[in-house]
């Protein structure tokens, strides 16, 4: 009992606060490289935008992008409309942008289906991607884009920054989505990001695998596989995309889902990313993706064991995670009704986390893949 106690405790430290800590102790002893600087002559670029059902804020995405300080006649833009029912084509017919193209197929098919159709249709070196719902702060594309000059950058990730709905009182920006970033940042500092922001990187058009049919984490199967070819993957902390938190904390919650069944799935399509010879960051991907899916399960033990110890100490700590667990419920109906309860926005964020990867597995292996499909 002791021996699983303190095990699966180790595990829990060191996933959650003992990596952090290394990664930061790591990128402090490591040589930081110098920044980017300015290409003098900007390369021609592609941004690709998949939508599905998005017509009513296609014309001010559009408008976002064109006018974010990268010089515009240098700017293509493909837009692949995944199965929509509301008319893009009206949108683009009116706005008569010649250096626009829209992709329709009748049918959704999920969005790495609609990165694969309109990548074929992509001309330049380097490409974009971008969605319908954020927008980015201006010289975004351009923050970007200077990291090209390092050949052995593969893709580049921006800064996804998550603000208040003021319309809606329940949501406020996510402690876990800071914390990730943060981990992202050093990741990136010490060697490569292990994925990207789906909603704003770039990446080299010659270094992109085909995506698999269905995938559900395409923001991480095509950096993986660049690293796995060579190259390296960088965040930009100065190419932001402003997006709104989550409408409820049950949409965060299905959110946290989908993302972790993809790791599941992930581990499938690329068994090689748990090799540590020839996965190129196995250190940080064991660290970061692979120990966050067992993190459920140790503290299951750790309670299990805590209650059925003969030790007063283990004991008194399997009832005092019950108590937690308890007052976890008490946040979650209270912030339901509108009143915050002290420490409620970490405990929620641990929780729910935790609660989604327990599911994220049942989630992948016995439902429909399609049923995780994230809206474009």
């Amino acid at each position: 009992m002791e021996f699983l106690f303190a095990g699966s405790m180790l595990l829990l430290i060191y996933t959650f606060l003992g990596y952090p800590l290394l990664l930061k102790f790591l990128v402090k002893n490591t040589e930081k490289n110098s920044s980017p600087t300015a290409s003098i002559e900007l390369p021609n670029i592609t941004i690709l935008l998949c939508i599905y059902n998005g017509s009513k804020i296609l014309s001010e995405r559009l408008s976002n992008l064109l006018t974010n300080g990268y010089p515009r006649e240098k700017i293509s833009i493909v837009v692949v409309s995944d199965g929509s029912t509301d008319e893009p084509n009206k949108v683009l017919d009116a706005l008569s942008l010649s250096n626009v193209k829209l992709i329709h197929y009748p049918e959704n098919q999920g969005k790495s289906y609609a990165l694969n159709i309109g990548l074929q249709h992509v001309k330049t070196e380097i490409v974009v991607f971008a969605d319908i719902r954020q927008y980015f702060l201006g010289d975004t594309i351009l923050n970007m884009v200077n990291y090209f000059e390092c050949s052995k950058v593969g893709a580049v990730s921006g800064n996804l920054v998550i603000e208040k709905d003021e319309n809606n009182k329940q949501s406020e920006p996510g402690l876990d989505w800071r914390y990730e970033k943060w981990i992202r940042e050093k990741e990136s500092e010490l060697y490569s990001l292990i994925g990207v922001t789906g909603a704003v990187y770039a990446a080299r058009m010659s270094s992109i695998p085909t995506i698999p049919s269905n995938t559900l984490l395409d923001d991480m199967f095509v950096p993986l596989s660049m690293i796995k070819e060579g190259y390296v993957v960088k965040f930009v902390k100065n190419a932001i995309a402003i997006d709104v938190s989550s409408s409820s904390i049950e949409e965060e919650y299905f959110r946290k889902i989908r993302t972790l069944a993809g790791n599941f799935q992930l581990l499938s399509l690329c068994p090689w990313l748990l090799s540590p010879i020839n996965n190129p960051v196995f250190f940080q991907f064991f660290s970061h993706k692979v120990l966050r899916l067992l993190m459920p399960y140790c503290l299951l033990i750790t309670l299990a064991t805590a209650l059925l110890s003969s030790s007063v100490y283990l004991y008194a700590f399997g009832c005092f995670q019950l108590v937690a667990y308890g007052y976890s419920f008490a946040c979650y109906f209270a912030k339901s009704s509108s009143v915050k309860l002290p420490l409620s926005s970490p405990i929620l964020s641990f929780c729910s986390l935790n609660v989604a990867a327990f599911m994220a597995g049942w989630k992948y292996y016995f439902s429909p893949v399609k049923s995780l499909w994230k809206k474009h």
